[in-house]
């Protein structure tokens, strides 16, 4: 029975012996399984809390589902790398792959119908009536149909149309590999287990192939994301020319979504298109396990490993990392956009976790380059991990202090009802620039009638204005 003997071994290895330049890109595609879960379980808590803020509003109720749909795409995007499965585990686990594309296919439908929102008219209130009703349970339904439709005249459904995934087991170097598909048939060239990887083994890995059908999947959300965001800027003119400053904060909102969503999704389309040209070939012979395709040990001895093998290493696990980043652009600003008046203090919450969100993807990309650069230079990795990371601690604050400018001019501040009214009433005390005592104790009694915290309030009046007290 094949094993790959101690889990947190197992990762060790893997995490220990990344090496993109002498394609061993294992780790790093495992580190984005992970961040792509996670990514998924972040989407997760904010539909929970879009959902529980008006659970009767039909805005809510659509922006969650939408939510939702990016929660479960990004965490069924990578989910067989995330683990050792075996093979047995792997084809039990297949239909976790049609749940991922029929989430794409659903994400198309709720875009299209995005712009509804702000539409006026009986067709745009038809529409939105789905969203209202138990009629929104229809939504998944009708996008797996499409998808098995799509699947059934594309090659099959299930396998025809979306290739089954290839997995390999390496119990030690030099050996010949064993190997199986999801579907249960046999691949196309013999597995064999490089010297090269001798420190990974044993290992189990799961190869997903990408079919034109799944291609389309990836595209179309792009063009529907798109659309939506030319639609709602042409039908929210009015809502710039005479609606409040809440409203016009909103659909600045909706829209960036969709804005930041076409930009990472086309981030992720660019890589797709970086892999389809620079790979030698595209069907279930590209492995890094395939000796006749890619002599692992002959190229890493001569030092000469081909272009197409480091970048194919580097841009395949973001085809699905571009993606969780869309998404999680997206739920943050459509959070923002949906919450900023319902729930205490969340618009700065967001902006500190968006910033959070930059900060942790910079260092992230600036220790995988260090960590490459240092590796190339001496041969040792981890003094690049450790430069970058004192140089990230020194300098947290400026970076801190300019992701902050970003997130804001990207979720402006907003208040809730009960800050608005309490805001009002501070307005009136300082009407003639000083707080008495008197105007203080009547503002304390309306924080605490309004569920403000003495935090809250300092902020709420550190943004009004610079008070003085006598």
């Amino acid at each position: 029975m094949a094993t790959v003997g101690s889990i947190p071994d197992y990762y060790w290895r893997l995490f220990s012996n990344i090496d993109m330049g002498n394609a061993q890109p294992f780790g790093f595609w495992t580190l984005v399984s992970f961040f792509c879960i996670l990514g998924g379980l972040a989407l997760l808590y904010l539909t929970v809390l879009v959902y529980r803020a008006d659970p009767k509003n039909t805005k809510n109720r659509f922006i969650a589902l939408m939510l939702l749909t990016e929660s479960i795409r990004c965490m069924t995007g990578s989910f067989s790398n995330s683990y050792p499965f075996s093979l047995e585990q792997i084809q039990s686990l297949y239909f976790i792959r049609l749940i991922f594309y029929t989430s794409g296919v659903m994400l198309i439908l709720l875009y299209i119908s995005a712009p509804f929102l702000y539409i006026k008219g009986k067709f745009a209130e038809r529409v939105m009536r789905i969203y209202e009703t138990k009629a929104i349970l229809l939504v998944p339904v009708v996008s797996f149909f499409l998808f098995a439709f799509a699947s059934y005249f594309m090659g099959g459904f299930p396998y025809g149309s979306i290739d089954p995934s290839i997995w390999i087991y390496c119990s030690e170097a030099g050996a010949v590999g064993v190997s199986g598909t999801t579907a249960g048939g046999t691949v196309p060239f013999e597995p064999y287990c490089p010297e090269s990887y001798a420190e990974l083994y044993p290992m189990m890995w799961t190869i997903t192939l990408i079919s034109p059908l799944a291609q389309i999947i990836f595209l179309l959300p792009l063009v529907a994301a798109f659309t939506t965001a030319v639609l709602i800027t042409r039908s929210t003119k009015d809502i710039f020319e005479s609606g409040t400053t809440s409203e016009k904060n909103e659909v600045r909102a909706i829209r960036l979504g969709f804005i930041g969503k076409t930009v990472f999704q086309t981030l992720s389309i660019l890589c797709l298109v970086i892999f389809q040209v620079l790979s030698p070939v595209t069907g279930p012979e590209l492995s890094w396990f395939n000796k006749e395709l890619l002599d692992v040990d002959a190229f890493v001895q001569s030092g000469n490993v081909p272009l197409w093998a480091v970048l194919t290493g580097i841009t395949t696990p973001f085809i699905v990392g571009s993606m969780v980043l869309a998404g999680l652009f997206e739920g943050i600003v459509f959070t923002y956009a949906v919450m900023k008046h319902e729930v205490l203090g969340i618009d700065e919450r967001l902006r500190k976790t968006f910033s959070g969100a930059l900060f942790a993807g910079l260092g992230t990309v600036a220790f995988l380059v260090a960590t490459e650069l240092m590796e190339s230079a001496i041969g040792v990795g981890w003094i690049g991990a450790v430069l970058i990371g004192i140089f990230l601690i020194f300098l947290r604050k400026p970076i801190f202090a300019a992701f902050s400018k970003v997130s804001m001019s990207i979720m402006p501040e907003a208040h809730t009802r009960s800050e608005q009214t309490y805001l009002e009433a501070y307005a009136i005390a300082m009407e003639d620039g000083v707080v008495t005592q008197e105007e203080r104790k009547m503002l304390q009694i309306q924080a605490r009638t309004l569920g403000l915290n003495e935090s809250r309030i300092s902020h709420l009046e550190a943004g009004f204005s610079p008070a003085s007290e006598s």
